[in-house]
């Protein structure tokens, strides 16, 4: 899916905590962060952290080009 929106030049950003898997499939532009899985974007509750996550995938919209695997530094 990500490579067909890209494809219709919008740019796209996926969240993975799963460096392996999400290398295979080279996507555009990835943030990775080390959270358990099910809480890709920070533990449950901890609003700061999940909105720096939002924030840190956005920008990589406006600054990365594509591809590229960032990794979140909390």
């Amino acid at each position: 899916m990500q490579r067909a929106i890209e494809e219709r030049g919008i740019p796209t950003v996926s969240l993975s905590v799963l460096r392996g898997p999400t290398e295979q499939l080279r996507l555009s532009r990835v943030l990775l962060t080390r959270f358990p899985r099910g809480s890709t974007v920070g533990p449950s509750g901890d609003d700061e952290v999940q909105k720096r996550v939002l924030r840190t995938a956005l920008q990589l919209l406006v600054t990365a080009k594509a591809p590229v695997l960032e990794e979140f530094a909390e």
